[in-house]
């Protein structure tokens, strides 16, 4: 509901009803999960109703709270052995090593029944390289370099799994169960994660690599 008339609210109080409506004098009651409700003073833009309702994680590892998310989930994160550093904005996260990682809980997993892979290029260190994975069922993952696109696995599908799971940074301590995949250490800063529910489009993410 967006309010645009040029007069101010005039009441003085009032009350919400979340989860059910009267109508006729019979209420009716929402049966389902409410997760977030904001109220906001002000008449929102396209782009950020978008944002709330895609946008399920973003860390800027800036202080003062540098592990918690500062998108509209609030899911907040910790880590072992980082420590924050001077970023390209701000501040950023430096890893250093196996033992040293970061992770926030409450992202859905989705598995494939086959291994997708897609290598991307050699990295020049001491140099800052913005990297985007997107995902849709007809472009399958596809993979932009400082806002450039880069290659493009094609189509394939996911099954949910159903659980909840980890979004690790840093070192991935379940990479594979057979152990046919060996985990690695990153060594280096990350300034700045987000995290979406859908496919971002080749201009928004060359938007993201130059802000």
């Amino acid at each position: 509901m967006i309010k645009s008339d040029a007069s101010a609210y005039q009441g003085i109080n009032g009350t919400i009803d979340i989860d059910s409506t009267l109508v006729l004098s019979i209420r009716n009651y929402f049966n389902g999960y409410i997760d977030n409700v904001k109220i906001t003073t002000r008449a929102k833009t396209s782009d950020e109703i978008l944002t709330a309702a895609t946008l399920a994680g973003y860390f800027s590892f800036d202080m003062p709270s540098p592990y918690n998310d500062n998108g509209p989930n609030s899911v907040n994160g910790t880590q072992n052995s980082a420590v924050i550093v001077s970023g390209r904005v701000n501040q950023a996260i430096h890893f250093s090593g196996s033992s040293s990682y970061f992770y926030a809980y409450d992202f859905f997993a989705r598995w494939s029944s086959s291994w997708i892979i897609l290598v991307g290029p050699y990295l020049t260190t001491n140099t800052w390289t913005h990297i985007s994975v997107t995902y849709s069922y007809t472009n399958g993952l596809t993979l932009y370099v400082n806002g450039g696109y880069f290659g493009q696995t094609g189509r394939f599908t996911f099954t949910s799994s159903g659980y909840i799971t980890y979004l690790q940074l840093g070192f991935m301590y379940t990479c594979s169960s057979s152990g046919s995949v060996s985990n690695s250490a990153y060594q280096g800063s990350v300034d700045e994660v987000y995290v979406h529910s859908r496919e971002l489009t080749q201009a928004e993410v060359t938007t993201l690599a130059s802000s």
